[in-house]
């Protein structure tokens, strides 16, 4: 990647849950670049003490092997000025998977308080955006909003897509027969941009179909409106868990499951610009994923890799679970296609392309 053996990086993260998603394979995918030594310091307490974990471990790398580059990951908002100090002299990329001040101005997160802190924040996350070397998102929609909002370059934000947890070996497409109700599986933490309110209309909509549906997730104000919502509906066809461990999705509930929903059914700015992370983790096991459609440049073909759904819509979502049970012998062929996407586009080969991308632009 450059003209001596090795670049040394040093991955920078300090987030309430540091097996997140995006932490896991933006890591994985530093790794997977050739001619790169790669240094972590990713927090392992969870509470505030987090914050400073990070920062030592992240100062005693900087003492000990001097990174050529650093990246911060996923939430570094909070401790990006901290990182830029004991990087000085060195690039450093930053990681605006998500804003958080939109997150809070126009997805509602937190009512009336998040909008008031939202409008603070914003000016924070402006200059954690200018002051970096290049920033990362996740699709090309929040690239183009990322520039519009913060009046950053639009070619100084580079895409890396989310992608997935791969399996070791190609997944066996288990699923219940065709005598068996279709078993369609969601997961999620029930914000705004998930939909929740139209995935429950939707469930209610097919509920005289040979449809079940297994809802994983939730928690706080979102969880209560959930629960509220259901009991209101009342759809026979659903059942909901608060939670379930990773692995017991990845390794059982996620392969015996006949079609998953990767969303985002909201309809919400942030929904129309995302391509959730449950969608790559469906697509690298080989299921057949409904998808919220986006304006994103991927290669998503209604019935061919995936079936796409009208964002907002409980009718469009019904119409495809009722599609989907009268066509259940197509759905395999579909995840097959899903995975080849996957393999093609959100690997971690291909993550790792787009990421030297980055890394050759400020080394």
């Amino acid at each position: 990647m450059a003209d001596r053996d090795d670049i040394k990086v040093c991955h920078v993260v300090s987030y309430r849950d540091p097996a997140y998603i995006r932490t896991r394979n933006l890591r994985a995918a530093l790794a997977h670049i050739e001619g790169v030594e790669l240094f972590d310091a990713t927090n392992s307490r969870r509470g505030f003490l987090r914050y400073f974990e990070t920062l030592w471990k992240t100062l005693r790398i900087r003492l000990r092997h001097n990174p050529d580059v650093y990246v911060l990951g996923f939430r570094g908002h909070e401790i990006f000025w901290a990182v830029r100090l004991i990087a000085i002299g060195k690039p450093l990329l930053f990681d605006e998977f998500m804003s958080p001040s939109d997150a809070l101005l126009s997805e509602g997160k937190g009512g009336g308080p998040g909008r008031l802190v939202g409008a603070l924040i914003f000016p924070l996350e402006w200059l954690c955006l200018t002051f970096s070397a290049r920033c990362l998102t996740d699709t090309i929609l929040h690239q183009q909003f990322i520039a519009e909002r913060f009046a950053v370059r639009e070619e100084k934000i580079d895409v890396v897509y989310v992608g997935a947890v791969e399996p070791q070996e190609e997944p066996p497409a288990h699923g219940g027969g065709a005598e068996q109700p279709l078993s369609v599986l969601f997961y999620g933490t029930f914000l705004p941009l998930h939909g929740m309110d139209v995935l429950l209309r939707a469930c209610k909509l097919v509920e005289s179909m040979p449809v079940e549906f297994r809802i994983i997730g939730g928690k706080g104000k979102a969880l209560a409106r959930f629960q509220q919502l259901l009991s209101e509906l009342n759809p026979g066809n659903v059942v909901h868990d608060t939670w379930v461990d990773f692995d017991e999705l990845q390794s059982e509930l996620i392969p015996n499951a006949d079609l998953c929903l990767g969303g985002p059914f909201g309809g919400t700015p942030q929904a129309r610009r995302v391509i959730t992370g449950k969608t790559f983790q469906f697509l690298a096991q080989s299921k057949a994923t409904v998808i919220g459609q986006v304006d994103e440049p991927v290669a998503f073909v209604d019935r061919r890799n995936c079936l796409l759904v009208e964002q907002g819509s409980p009718e469009s979502l019904a119409a495809a679970f009722a599609w989907a049970a009268e066509h259940r012998d197509e759905l395999e062929a579909i995840g097959r296609n899903g995975r080849r996407l996957f393999d093609k586009q959100f690997s971690v080969g291909a993550l790792a392309a787009q990421v030297e991308a980055s890394l050759r632009a400020v080394l």
